[in-house]
């Protein structure tokens, strides 16, 4: 691929897949100079230092276009093309060996000039070549000769063509699963982060933390146990208060890890308290009023799960606050038994979400897609539930399961 790319920086415009055809016209060209100066042996001096000096006209003004045509314009070519004709066909006055030149020529118009272009200077190479016979009499031969040579430089150059482009489509899609493969390996690289980030948090929080809760705890009843039984108790009760402040600082160091490794949103709050802090910023912004509610329990969620569920009300709320002219929202937050389901329902303007969904993606809805990749991927669903006038309702709910924490130190520290 590197080398592709100098060849293309040292020739703009060049297409290095053709270089097969390049040389193969120039191995035609030369052979056919070989064949022109060999009618030198039958020619006048004259005519054969003319057909000398043509000859090594043709092949510098050819062998040099083809090697910097690549750098000029359309119209660079066009005059190239015609300082070819001109010589060619001032050759053939002089020896008619030359009309074979026209072979060359075919592929040379049409490896200058795509399309119509080309195809105009083929048959006009062509009409030449059956005109200059005219005078020495023209023959069904001398027709079909170049007829056919046109039809077949035709086909080659076709097949060239086609060849080259489904080279290119092969190439780019070759290029493109090889993006989509990094692309795959970065997500899942990532996935595999932020599960092992999930893993560690959640085992530190139910080892060290719930350790160090459950010293300071007993620490607590020990001192309470030592003061019952008076007399003195004052060296044993200053060794139990650096015990119980080393775990303190030791449970609040290991706390900070936890946050560490949790979500931004998350590290320094509950799943409540996040979407408490996004409605009132989105409140304060939106000017409306936004509610919080939860039903149910309140238990540990995966962070995966507490993430994506802030992210989703985090852009329901964006919406609410940019399209739906509401004066009140309301985010509720319920956990059942075997999943967690966040309601967003506002008393906006609502909209049709049939109509929406067959918007091209980017055209207003590319949040709602973003909002049901984020539940899909956490293997739940998104419902939308809305009608011109309002109001509107989404609803996301995530099968989940939730490790109730029993622990009396937990109880008592309300970790």
């Amino acid at each position: 691929m590197s080398s592709r790319l100098v060849l293309l920086e040292q020739h703009p415009g060049k297409a290095t897949d053709n270089s097969a055809l390049d040389s193969g016209i120039t191995i035609l060209a030369v052979c056919l100079m070989i064949v022109s100066l060999g009618a030198l042996a039958r020619m006048p001096l004259n005519a054969a230092l003319l057909h000398i000096l043509l000859v090594a006209g043709f092949a510098f003004l050819l062998f040099y276009g083809m090697v910097e045509m690549y750098r000029w314009g359309t119209w660079g070519r066009v005059i190239w093309a015609f300082g070819l004709t001109a010589l060619w066909v001032a050759d053939t006055t002089v020896s008619p060996v030359a009309v074979y030149w026209v072979f060359v020529l075919f592929f040379v118009y049409l490896r200058a000039m795509r399309g119509w272009l080309g195809y105009t200077w083929v048959a006009a190479a062509l009409a030449i070549s059956v005109a200059i016979q005219i005078p020495v009499g023209l023959t069904l031969g001398g027709v079909m000769g170049p007829a056919l040579s046109a039809v077949v430089v035709l086909a080659i150059d076709w097949a060239f063509f086609t060849i080259n482009k489904v080279s290119q489509e092969r190439q780019q899609l070759i290029d493109e699963l090889l993006a989509t493969r990094d692309r795959l390996a970065e997500t899942e690289r990532a996935a595999g982060v932020a599960q092992e980030r999930e893993r560690l948090a959640h085992e530190i929080h139910d080892t060290v933390a719930q350790n160090l809760s459950s010293i300071q705890m007993l620490l607590h009843a020990a001192e309470r146990d030592v003061r019952a039984l008076g007399g003195d108790v004052e060296q044993p009760l200053r060794k139990m208060e650096t015990a119980r402040r080393a775990a303190s600082n030791n449970l609040a160091e290991t706390r900070a890890m936890i946050a560490a490794l949790a979500p931004a949103p998350l590290t320094e709050a509950s799943l409540r308290e996040a979407l408490e802090r996004v409605a009132g910023d989105f409140a304060a912004a939106g000017e409306l009023d936004v509610d919080v509610d939860v039903d149910g329990e309140a238990a540990p969620l995966p962070m995966r799960v507490e993430a994506g569920l802030l992210r989703i009300a985090q852009g329901a709320v964006s919406n609410v606050v940019n399209h739906a002219e509401a004066t009140r929202a309301r985010i509720t937050l319920t956990y059942g038994a075997d999943e967690v389901r966040l309601d967003v329902v506002d008393n906006g303007r609502g909209f049709d979400v049939a109509a929406q969904g067959l918007k091209p993606s980017g055209l207003g809805h590319l949040g709602l897609d973003a909002m049901r990749s984020r539940a899909e991927e956490l293997g739940g669903t998104l419902e939308i539930e809305s009608a011109p006038g309002g109001p509107t309702a989404l609803s996301v709910a995530v099968p989940v399961t939730i490790n109730r924490k029993t622990d009396t130190s937990e109880e008592v520290t309300g970790d």
